[in-house]
């Protein structure tokens, strides 16, 4: 699977383009329906299958609407966080957003499969930063999508609303737990692996044993 990074909309949010063997593609947190997004999907894809959002805060769904209505794919979100894309929860006017509500097309809960072409991604379930906050995980590649979960040496925030550092700290430790080392795809700024993460995070190492 080939990974594409695109930092977008007024917060700079990371939307990946998934491109698997076959061609076919996901886009994970499309923060907006930019022209380099476009361009990027015409050029390296067969089209986008899947539009899956780790959260619903707007500088990461922002782009959702549009890009549905370009591609004709659904749109996926965790059940806990489809409220979320309301206009008020999703912070659209603190992160400058001109932002249209809108439903997703398909609720996930953890453990689910999401499958484009011959692509599988599973579902991780990680509240904290919002309550329907989850990972994207690729087992074949040992890759993670970890949205505002999971940063570089640090972790999502905990303080807008419905956000939990209990139920955060509680996911860090699940991430922590997984078996052997992963390249994690953050919501914000630049890549890094959880074995790096378990030695050096902050939040991490507050976990117990």
């Amino acid at each position: 699977m080939q990974v594409f990074k695109l930092p977008l909309g007024a917060l700079c949010a990371n939307c990946y383009v998934l491109v698997g063997d076959d061609g076919t593609a996901a886009v994970v947190d499309p923060g907006a329906c930019a022209a380099e997004l476009v361009s990027l999907i015409r050029e390296k894809t067969a089209g986008v299958k899947k539009i899956l959002l780790t959260h619903g805060h707007a500088d990461h769904i922002g782009g959702a609407p549009a890009l549905r209505e370009l591609t004709g794919a659904p749109i996926c979100i965790h059940t806990l966080d489809d409220a979320f894309t309301d206009s008020a929860l999703s912070l659209a006017a603190d992160c400058g957003y001109d932002f249209a509500p809108f439903k997703a097309d398909c609720l996930l809960e953890n453990g689910d499969t999401v499958t484009f072409g011959k692509t599988t991604l599973r579902v991780l379930h990680t509240p904290g930063h919002t309550p329907g906050s989850i990972c994207f995980l690729h087992d074949a590649d040992n890759v993670l999508f970890s949205g505002d979960t999971l940063f570089c040496r640090t972790a999502g925030r905990t303080d807008f609303p419905r956000g939990s550092y209990e139920d955060l700290m509680r996911s860090l430790e699940t991430l922590r737990d997984l078996p052997g080392d992963w390249t994690v795809n953050p919501g914000h700024e630049r890549a890094t692996t959880l074995d790096d993460e378990r030695k050096r995070n902050f939040f991490m190492r507050r976990l117990g044993k």
